[in-house]
């Protein structure tokens, strides 16, 4: 089916074994259902069809039938076209518009969890915490490739361009050595940490790293308190694909931030 979406969040790339990255991109089509596109190997679309956050978007999609979570959809990306970007202009109406008044706003954690993990009604959603805590910075140690992994990549490499040899350079995104985390509280008093991996913050990680890296931790930091305080702050949450069939205790990760201006109408959370 053709559909039209509105992009609202794009996950830092992840290795694949099948297409070398992808990126997990999640938006709402106009009667404000959730659709996620995955898998998308974004970084090798041509750059005519590499859309923007906040941009709507027609593409052919169909659900995945190897996916259990009920929003996930496989995309034809052959078939992207990009319709119109929304701009920030007056106090992101707009893109308020879309998000708050279209989708339903979240703030009790157990709620959502529950819709995943015992109904599997839900693995994507708008959170608002009734109160953000702090901003956590842990290690995250990088996997090393295995050498049949290695000739996988080589494999992937030539099914996607489409040549008999690999000559063609590919280069992988920076592995992110930290995880960036949200410690906040929900409406019913419950305290929860979770990670954020959307790509905007990590690459501003990688943009501040030239600095060294502790600059770059504090910058990190600095841009998600900022957002905390200074602006009316949401969470776009996703469910893990293997965490959410495991069922784990909590299978949502944040997958994207949604910051406009404080208005009257909207008012934000501080610590």
């Amino acid at each position: 089916m053709i559909e039209e979406i509105f992009v609202i969040a794009k996950t830092y790339p992840t290795r694949s074994k099948k297409y070398k990255e992808l990126v997990c991109t999640a938006g709402i089509d106009k009667e404000g259902r959730w659709i996620r596109i995955y898998p998308i190997p974004f970084r090798s679309l041509e750059d005519y069809k590499k859309f923007k956050r906040y941009t709507w978007i027609k593409a052919e999609i169909k659900p995945d039938k190897s996916d259990p979570r009920v929003e996930s959809h496989k995309i034809n990306t052959s078939s992207i076209e990009i319709l119109e970007n929304i701009p920030t202009d007056k106090e992101w109406g707009r893109r308020r518009q879309f998000i708050l008044e279209n989708t339903r706003v979240y703030t009790n954690l157990q709620e959502i969890i529950d819709a995943a993990t015992k109904t599997n009604t839900l693995s994507l959603c708008t959170f608002k915490p009734t109160k953000f805590i702090d901003i956590l910075i842990i290690d995250n140690p990088k996997e090393e490739l295995t050498e049949k992994e290695k000739k996988e990549h080589i494999n992937a490499n030539r099914s996607l361009f489409d040549t008999e040899s690999c000559e063609i350079e590919f280069t992988g995104m920076p592995h992110i050595p930290y995880k960036f985390k949200i410690k906040f509280e929900d409406n019913i008093g419950k305290i929860s940490s979770l990670s954020v991996i959307d790509w905007e913050i990590s690459q501003l990680y990688l943009n501040c790293k030239k600095e060294g890296d502790k600059p770059a931790i504090q910058k990190v930091k600095e841009k998600l308190l900022w957002m905390i305080k200074e602006r009316d702050l949401y969470l776009f949450l996703g469910t893990m694909k293997q965490r959410h069939i495991r069922k784990s205790k909590n299978p949502y990760t944040i997958i994207g931030l949604f910051y406009p201006p404080k208005t009257k109408r909207y008012q934000g959370s501080l610590f």
